[in-house]
């Protein structure tokens, strides 16, 4: 997959968050992936990508989107126009 794929608001969003240029924001990417990724940098992008989006996940399920796939999953899920 490449990053086409992945909204560029949402590309955006995060490799500004993680240090990395937009190109390197894929849907496999994720915590573990690269180094940049750690959990403080995870927060800084949930609370960000929450704030583009007009979204509040549940606080359960934050430590569970550790990919760019299943956080656009779950954008899409709380019904947010990607």
């Amino acid at each position: 997959m490449s990053s086409q794929q992945v909204p560029s608001s949402l590309r955006d969003i995060l490799a500004d968050v993680l240090e990395i240029s937009p190109e390197e924001v894929t849907p496999e990417l994720g915590v573990g992936t690269i180094d940049n990724w750690d959990s403080f940098r995870h927060l800084q992008a949930i609370l960000a990508i929450e704030g583009e989006y007009g979204v509040q996940f549940d606080p359960s399920r934050i430590a569970e989107l550790t990919t760019v796939s299943l956080i656009q999953a779950e954008l899409v899920a709380k019904g947010a126009t990607l």
